[in-house]
């Protein structure tokens, strides 16, 4: 069975492509990445900058390359010893006129095979089923009356012009727009009658009966001017072309109409992504076969599937990707889980991307009394807030009434169908206090009866929302009682509505949590990331022990992740703001003074930016700060892009939907102030950050350590390989310098050639680049490959070390490493922190794996280690000899 060494995440787009990608493999092959983990490569919408806006499942997205090249980038890779994973996006495309499906179905309706691909969901059995278009930015009669939407005829056809994009015209209804008068009646009823008789067959036959259709008006001179005169019409009289509109298999609406009204099932609350139905297995195979011959041709060796938990049955769907790809093909699922949640084991699955992994070592590297004060003062002096799991709660149950108002009412509606007896507004209550007490993102019922800890969470759940709405028990018990099902009409009933239950309390986990709490609890930002929880700040070295333990027992195939596409600052941004919780007095004085010097920027009409706001603006401005110290216009756009997604995020002061024009620009305009080159605020501020860079750069290196040498596989994000300070999204996928990295690699090797003193004569020089972390990259990515078994399936030790050091043992067969790492400490680290006893049976021998080194170790004595004052990190291997 292929496994990966390590894997290095490259987002594909048309500024990265597959000629691009081939052009740093050599860089990525010298630095020991042992597989290319690639963003979807399937045909996105035009531009998409991550590829899960999926429109043609079945073709290579022509953005980044052709299959020719993805053929020959998979030879020179294999040439490498080098493999690749890919990430794919089974739940949801894009709800666009470029998705062939979406194209066949809006035009052909119950007649397209595809009518049944996408989720719909049915709120009431009496309303129009037409499918929403929730696209338009105000009424249709009044986007028709601006000229915003209008009838044209284009190589697709007749379509609905809306802005810029074009919806199909349903065709039965071409002799509608156009009727048999004006042009000689026998020729065109007789061309149309030819396409109507085509549009219930297969979509091959139906396309290429359309194909024949359009040539043959084509080459009629008066049939076009009559499709012409026609089509003008329409658009000259408003009413005409609205009752058209009224007769598509889709209803073009407002988007805004989409928060409270919606009869597809979207991507968290996106309007433009539309789910599939995956679990049908027409479905599953149409979707995967151009996936399943790349990986026959072996251009890709494993799969990484994204959000799983929209799925209807995830286990369901991976067993039967495991019978499509075969029992050997290396998957992982994108899994967010709680700090107490397990992966399901009996998913035939390698493990998950490796959000796990960050909140474990994020937590590791926090002092948790520092963080208790950090909280006592955001508390008093910042702002009061209600617990975390009551703001998580009231976020999540105030995101589902005003965003997910249609996905509420389709759970109500099924509810309806199995508690007639109910009052339908308590028990729409009863349910969105249970969906917002939820405590992970979903449970996984099936017809087997699901697994006992599913049971749990759904008791666990339905006792907090009692707890929170005691008025609602009666209510509350019938969900307890539906949670029970079996075989029988009404336990399939059941067993529908929590399916479809769970396919929602995820969207809603993610937006309420992840895109709104997390933007608004702000005592220490740092935990406020995906798979972590600021509900928790610091872990001891025995829990994180534990954790590792269980991750090689359970899951030793899984990822580590410091940073992806997904997280909401860098992994290195993380880092400095944790190591806030060690310094916590001098935070707390130093943001005391900022606030008060900056007390006169504020907006004279009110607080803008907010206490809360102000306090986020220090702190992500310390995680993003650049290494030098130096603030450029460039720097200045970027802080002010994310200062506002973070203040629609919040949904306090503004929002996507509704935006506060004037509050976002007095928090624009206070920051573009505060860092107005030679401000008070902005001399005291760079001086303090630089102090946190400097002091909090050795733990950024801990974590990469632990990173490498943990139980699991590495990941690392692009141009994570030097520090990693990118903002969220869009700001985490701007370019890579790649020949920067390169040369500073290049320089290592010459280094390293010479002699150690030289090696680190250059770290030292370039440190403020992050060349450390390449070097420990690259040094551990190679010792990895040279000892596959050993970091895949070896065996973890943790090794008592006292003192600010966390170590353990690695050991498989006749092969052994030793890792330590420093934790926070308050003051300089000491190059002889600590002793250690290893356990019998360890080599005498070890080779140093960033000096080289070989060191003896006595068993009778205790280990001392040598460590150098700049680098205290220990990372030893040895072979015992047979």
């Amino acid at each position: 069975m292929w496994i990966p060494s390590s894997t290095y995440r490259v987002q594909l787009n048309d500024g990265f492509t597959l000629t691009d990608l081939e052009s740093v493999l050599d860089y990525l092959h010298e630095l020991g990445v042992s597989t290319i983990y690639a963003s979807p490569i399937s045909t996105a919408t035009k531009g998409s900058t991550h590829g899960y806006d999926v429109t043609d499942p079945l073709r290579l997205n022509p953005d980044i390359g052709t299959e020719d090249q993805l053929q020959r980038l998979s030879t020179t890779l294999h040439g490498l010893g080098m493999s690749w994973l890919q990430d794919i996006v089974p739940n949801h495309m894009a709800y666009d006129a470029a998705n062939p499906w979406m194209q066949d179905m809006l035009e052909r309706g119950p007649d397209s095979p595809y009518y049944a691909y996408f989720d719909r969901l049915i709120c009431d059995q009496a309303k129009n089923d037409r499918l929403m278009a929730p696209f338009l930015g105000s009424p249709p009669g009044d986007c028709i009356e601006k000229g915003e939407i209008s009838l044209q005829f284009t190589q697709a056809g007749f379509v609905i012009r809306c802005y810029d994009k074009d919806y199909p015209v349903a065709a039965r209804l071409y002799r509608r727009i156009c009727p048999g008068t004006g042009v000689p009646p026998e020729e065109w009823l007789s061309a149309l009658k030819e396409l109507e008789s085509a549009i219930a067959t297969p979509p091959d036959t139906w396309k290429t009966a359309k194909d024949r259709w359009m040539r043959r008006v084509g080459a009629n001179a008066a049939a076009k001017e009559h499709i012409a005169n026609c089509i003008g019409y329409f658009n000259q009289h408003p009413p005409l072309l609205q009752s058209l509109m009224d007769r598509q298999h889709y209803e073009l609406t407002e988007a805004r109409l989409a928060a409270t009204r919606i009869n597809y099932r979207r991507f968290f609350t996106i309007n433009g992504l539309i789910c599939l139905c995956m679990e049908k297995e027409e479905v599953f195979h149409a979707w995967h076969q151009s996936l399943w011959r790349w990986h026959a041709n072996g251009w890709i060796n494993g799969l990484r599937v994204d959000h799983i938990d929209g799925l209807a049955a995830p286990k369901a769907y991976l067993q039967r990707l495991r019978s499509l790809f075969g029992a050997d093909c290396y998957v992982v699922a994108e899994k967010i889980l709680s700090r107490e949640e397990a992966m399901p084991e009996e998913w035939p699955l390698h493990g998950t991307t490796g959000y796990d992994f960050l909140a474990a070592a994020s937590q590791l590297l926090t002092d948790a009394e520092g963080s208790r004060r950090l909280l006592n003062f955001y508390c008093k002096e910042i702002v009061k807030l209600s617990d975390y799991k009551t703001i998580v709660y009231n976020r999540k149950l105030n995101f589902l009434y005003r965003y997910m108002g249609g996905e509420l009412d389709c759970l109500l509606h099924m509810a309806l169908v199995l508690a007639h007896e109910l009052d339908p507004g308590r028990l729409k209550h009863a349910l969105a206090v249970w969906m917002a007490a939820f405590p992970v993102y979903r449970a996984y019922p099936d017809e087997q009866g699901g697994a006992a800890a599913d049971r749990s969470i759904f008791n666990q759940s339905l006792s907090d929302a009692r707890d929170r709405r005691p008025d609602l028990a009666a209510e509350l018990d019938f969900f307890a009682e539906v949670c029970n099902y079996d075989n029988s009409e009404t336990g399939q009933r059941r067993l529908a509505f929590l399916t479809r239950l769970m396919q929602l309390t995820g969207p809603l986990a993610a937006k309420g949590i992840e895109d709104t709490t997390f933007y608004v609890y702000n005592p220490y930002i740092s935990h406020c990331e995906v798979g972590d929880s600021p509900g928790v700040a610091g872990i001891s070295g025995e829990a994180f022990h534990r954790r590792m333990r269980n991750r090689q027992e359970h899951w030793r195939h899984t990822l580590n992740a410091t940073t992806t596409h997904d997280t909401k600052r860098g992994e290195d941004s993380r880092i400095r703001l944790s190591f806030l919780s060690a310094m916590p007095d001098e935070w707390i004085a130093a943001v005391t003074q900022w606030r008060q010097l900056n007390k006169a920027h504020a907006a004279p009409s009110g607080p803008a930016p907010s206490p809360n706001d102000e306090y986020l603006i220090y702190q992500s401005l310390l995680g993003g700060f650049p290494e030098d110290g130096i603030i450029t216009d460039d720097f200045r756009q970027r802080f002010s892009a994310w200062l506002v997604k973070a203040l629609r995020e919040a949904k306090t002061e503004t929002d996507y939907d509704d935006p506060n024009l004037a509050y976002e620009e007095h928090c624009q305009h206070f920051i573009s102030t505060i860092l107005t080159p030679g401000s008070p605020f902005l001399t005291h501020f760079t001086s303090f950050a630089m102090a946190v860079i400097g002091r909090s750069a050795i733990y950024c290196l801990s974590q990469l350590l632990l990173k490498l040498t943990a139980p699991g596989i590495p990941d690392t994000y692009q141009g994570a390989d030097l520090y990693e300070l990118s903002f969220v999204d869009p700001d985490n996928r701007r370019p890579v310098d790649y020949p920067l990295r390169h040369s500073l690699l290049r320089q290592i090797r010459e280094a390293e050639a010479k002699s150690t003193e030289a090696l680190f004569d250059l770290l030292r020089l370039h440190r403020q680049k992050g060349i450390d972390k390449l070097f420990i990259l690259y040094r551990v990515l190679n010792v990895r490959q040279q000892f596959p078994h050993l970091f895949a399936e070896g065996d973890y030790i943790p090794v008592q070390c006292p003192g600010p050091f966390l170590a353990y043992l690695r050991h498989h067969d006749h092969d052994w490493a030793l890792i330590a790492v420093p934790l926070f400490h308050d003051g300089p680290v000491d190059p002889r922190p600590a002793t250690m006893s290893l356990p019998p049976g360890t080599p005498a021998h070890w080779k140093d794996g960033f000096s080289g080194a070989v060191i003896r170790i006595e068993q009778e004595n205790p280990l001392r280690p040598d460590l150098r004052a700049d680098w205290p990190f220990l990372f030893l291997t040895a072979t015992v000899p047979e």
